[in-house]
């Protein structure tokens, strides 16, 4: 969230941490993205009804059958519900009316200001937004690894059951205050109108600190009749595969649809493989195109187990070959995330572990445009052929931490079949070892490094570099380091393979 402290900022920045196992999210029914699919600090304000907008609910649900639709290459399986898009609330379902906060509500308790600012509640579920003032330096961890709050907030209802949130992102306002977005995926009763907004502690605070228990009575009434609501639909994953081993010029004739060729600039990759479409919302202007890729992982993998890199952009093209661009201006690009974590929660436990990490949506213009678009992925596979064989390499710890240079080891690592080279050990800036090895020989992008002895939750690795993939280190890092003859003991190196290209395409009706 924004209240990282400045070492902690420099942290995320340095090293991509180790990343939750998705199964050990799904038994937590916690949602993936999480993505969070906001950035940690962004500019956006919060949302409001604006008057004069047309509220078409009764077309809505003939327009978001009949119009949106996969064109040639891939095909809607079935419509799983009818959906529309409520500017910032997200994907909402359209079969009963819309209630919202009656009226803001602010309370302040021990110097800090919540105040929440609106809520929107439809069939499927709520959410909430609230701004809250930054809390006070005693509130806050005392140091990186601190405990914090991890209580999220929940409504209780009159009757004494409870609405749990299921995931809350976060933003920096331009003054000062922190707003926030709850969801609550399951409905609110639709007999009720009032509950109270319970934080058993605060984001961002230590354990134990800030105010506790904060409960802030709210009332609800019915949305006005103005909301714009566009229409959306999402779209089974059962797709079929299209047409992708045999990529042809873009200047070729039209073919029997009368739709041009796939560009041949898109397969470019060792082998093709399909993106699926999720999900399409029709603006006046544009169509907001959602496609993802099935990533997996290997659960053996105690860090990092994807069995895909992603160090490539996704792109679009048109018919013609043309690059579309991405969206010029950031309160589009917080919108466009906004949508995706909504729709990341539409999606089934299954589709959560295969889809919502890879979701992305594109903009795609009405006019000016070749249908059909493609959307391509590129990404590089891996493997972990050696999961329970590993190798132990004694060091001087206390020879590494007095040194302003890299202790050179150049020792050839044998783990089963796999064989890579450890380079040197480093002193690392935030307080350990860093390890830096050459994975050449065995095509090694990742390894997994732990001192013998002193166990850690605080580790990293260097970011994935396609010009140069084989030079990586990993980083263990310790409050009180371990100095002195020490063991790393180095295991589950991955290895790089193809460069996939996933693909995708759609046409509106005609």
């Amino acid at each position: 969230m924004s209240d990282l402290t400045p070492f902690e900022k420099e942290i995320k920045q340095t090293y991509r941490l180790p990343e939750v196992n998705p199964a050990f999210i799904k038994q937590l029914e916690a949602n993936l993205q999480a993505r969070q699919p906001y950035p940690e600090a962004s500019v956006r304000p919060a949302f409001r009804f604006a008057r004069g907008w047309s509220f078409a609910m009764a077309t809505l649900l003939v327009i978001a059958v009949t119009v949106l639709a996969i064109g040639p290459s891939k095909v809607l399986a079935q419509a799983q519900v009818i959906f529309g898009f409520v500017s910032g609330v997200g994907l909402v379902d359209t079969s009963s009316p819309f209630r919202q906060l009656a009226e803001p509500v602010s309370e302040t308790r021990d110097g800090i200001t919540l105040t929440v600012q609106s809520a929107f509640l439809s069939a499927d579920g709520t959410t909430i937004t609230y701004a809250m003032s930054d809390l006070p330096a005693e509130m806050k961890r005392a140091q990186f690894g601190d405990p914090e709050c991890n209580m999220p907030a929940y409504l209780a209802l009159p009757d004494g059951s409870k609405l749990e949130a299921r995931g809350t992102s976060g933003w920096l306002e331009t003054d000062g205050f922190f707003v926030y977005n709850i969801r609550f995926n399951e409905p609110f009763p639709a007999n009720e109108n009032q509950a109270d907004l319970v934080f058993p502690c605060l984001v961002g605070a230590a354990q134990g600190r800030g105010p506790q228990d904060w409960q802030i009575a709210l009332a609800f009434k019915a949305a006005p009749e103005d909301i714009v609501v566009y229409p959306a639909a999402l779209a089974a994953t059962q797709v079929e595969n299209p047409a992708l081993a045999t990529a042809q010029p873009a200047t070729q004739p039209k073919g029997e649809t009368g739709a041009p060729a796939m560009p041949a600039m898109i397969v470019d990759g060792d082998r093709q493989e399909e993106m699926v479409l999720l999900g399409v919302v029709e603006k006046p202007e544009a169509y907001w195109v959602t496609w993802a890729f099935p990533n997996q992982i290997d659960a053996g993998i105690q860090s990092n187990g994807y069995l895909y890199v992603v160090p490539f952009n996704p792109v679009l093209y048109d018919a013609n070959g043309t690059q579309l661009p991405e969206p010029a201006d950031q309160e589009t690009q917080n919108e466009l995330w906004e949508y995706e974590g909504s729709l990341r929660d539409q999606l089934s436990g299954q589709e959560q572990l295969e889809y919502a990490s890879s979701l992305r949506t594109f903009i795609v213009p009405k006019s000016g445009v070749v249908f059909p678009v493609y959307a391509k992925q590129n990404v590089y596979e891996r493997s972990f052929p050696e999961k329970e064989t590993y190798a132990e390499v004694e060091f001087d710890g206390s020879r590494v931490q007095t040194s302003d240079s890299p202790v050179e080891i150049n020792l050839e690592i044998q783990i089963g079949s796999v064989k890579f080279k450890l380079d040197a050990i480093k002193k690392d800036p935030y307080g350990g070892y860093s390890f830096f090895f050459d994975g050449g020989d065995g095509k090694v992008v990742q390894c997994l490094v732990e001192l013998v002895g002193h166990p850690t939750n605080m580790s990293g690795s260097g970011s994935f570099n396609p010009d140069d993939p084989f030079h990586f280190n990993q980083a263990v890092m310790y409050r009180q380091i371990p100095t002195g003859k020490l063991t790393a003991h180095i295991s589950q190196p991955a290895v790089l393979g193809d460069l996939i290209s996933f693909i995708g395409s759609w046409s509106p009706e005609p």
